[in-house]
């Protein structure tokens, strides 16, 4: 069982893109104010719009790059979990796993789990049942973490 490439991708590449889109639109709305309608109307040029989406656009980018290196994807087996990090592949066996926990209110199901002294962060697939943001993840791999978690006591 592998994690889903694409939402790996979408979630790693997340901040990144919304960053890029907010810095673009911020330079936009000002030199171009016409071109944005808010309630049905034309806007106007302003530093404020300007000014807060460049800043979210801004701190979008920091956040990217410290988590860009957390999201791995696995490929998990009967006695170890093997870790693709770009081109890198490690394997580690379940008792060096610290931790394992489903990561509440993102969607689709996102774990993290602490192993070989580093955090990682990776996504199963979408079956899962939400309800006011906690999630329960109803996949193959989601039942073969939680197996393996009451096995180990993790």
């Amino acid at each position: 069982m592998e994690s889903i490439k694409l939402n790996h991708y979408f979630i790693k590449y997340l901040f990144l893109g919304l960053g890029i889109i907010m810095v673009i639109t911020s330079i936009v709305s000002w030199f171009f104010p016409k071109l944005f309608w808010f309630n049905g109307e034309q806007m106007e040029r302003s530093i404020l719009a300007t000014l807060v989406f460049g800043l979210i656009g801004i701190v979008s980018f920091p956040i990217f790059i410290a988590v860009k290196d957390k999201f791995v994807t696995v490929k998990l087996g009967g006695q170890t979990l093997t870790i693709k990090n770009g081109d890198g592949e490690k394997k580690i066996i379940w008792m060096e796993v610290e931790s394992l926990s489903l990561m509440q209110f993102i969607y689709p199901p996102l774990y993290k789990f602490k192993g070989d002294n580093k955090v990682y962060w990776f996504n199963t697939e979408n079956k899962f049942i939400r309800a006011s943001g906690l999630i329960k993840d109803l996949s193959e791999m989601g039942d073969l973490i939680q197996k393996k978690k009451r096995e180990l006591g993790i």
